[in-house]
């Protein structure tokens, strides 16, 4: 009787330390987010076993980014919203992070309301804005001050959990989304015309489009075609390459008239002008 006694004292405890690490854990959840969480390029997030246990946007829940602006400035502040929900959740959570095209952190984040938002630098030298204490609260705003030049394209990446607060990680549910930002067509025309190692082989053209360029390091290159409202009117190249001089052929648009050309690579970042006939 002792020894079966003993058996369930040892069996009791055992389960309320398992209890008992998984609600601290939950509980430094619901304090604030985890780093490194929000389904950027190299990251996961917390939709996942051992945390929240389903995959990102598995259910019908939704996570929206809205931005002051569709366009950036340098050295400009712009505010960005975030916004989930759920039918039947009553705890809310995200975190978020914004690169470049070379999965660079660019710019720097601002804090609105201290008592809903947070701020946190993680190991891969990248910078997270994310909830506070996570509960009822479901939309969050704060601040992004472009960096000081023009580095193209930027993204920010969300990722969002809708929870029902019964203190586990079943039933809760990650989404995931991300907005770009483009750079504002005056900082475009003030780089046309700037020293560059990128070249139009012929211009106008017709069909085709010849490139040379040289790229100052080894990593991601991206060429994109531009309307003059710097809109992108199709991906034309993005890929990891080497350094060193590069020749490129792409198709032309099938509609005439004025485009730019963008180029980025590192931080070389040229755009040209094309007429397409």
């Amino acid at each position: 009787m002792k020894r079966k006694n003993l058996i369930s004292l040892i069996a009791t405890s055992a389960i309320s330390l398992i209890f008992i690490l998984l609600t601290t854990e939950s509980q430094t959840k619901i304090a604030q987010p985890p780093t490194i969480q929000t389904g950027a390029p190299s990251e996961t997030t917390c939709g996942k076993s051992g945390c929240h246990n389903t995959a990102p946007n598995s259910f019908s829940g939704t996570l929206s980014i809205t931005c002051n602006q569709s366009f950036y400035t340098p050295d400009s502040t712009y505010v960005f919203t975030i916004t989930t929900s759920e039918t039947g959740m009553t705890r809310f959570g995200f975190e978020a992070t914004l690169l470049d095209a070379s999965n660079i952190k660019r710019g720097v984040w601002a804090i609105i309301n201290t008592t809903t938002t947070t701020l946190q630098t993680a190991t891969n030298n990248r910078s997270y804005v994310g909830h506070k204490t996570a509960n009822s609260t479901n939309s969050w705003s704060f601040e992004w001050t472009a960096p000081s030049t023009n580095v193209g394209d930027v993204t920010i990446y969300v990722a969002s959990i809708c929870a029902d607060n019964n203190n586990s990680s079943g039933g809760d549910h990650c989404y995931t989304n991300s907005l770009v930002l483009q750079p504002q067509m005056s900082s475009v025309k003030a780089i046309l015309n700037s020293e560059n190692n990128f070249q139009l082989i012929q211009n106008p053209v017709t069909d085709k489009i010849l490139v040379s360029y040289n790229n100052s390091i080894k990593g991601k290159s991206l060429i994109r075609l531009l309307d003059l409202n710097g809109r992108v009117v199709k991906i034309l190249l993005n890929e990891e390459q080497n350094t060193g001089s590069q020749t490129s052929t792409f198709l032309a648009p099938e509609t005439s008239g004025l485009y730019l050309i963008d180029y980025s690579n590192g931080n070389n970042h040229t755009v040209k002008k094309v007429i397409v006939l």
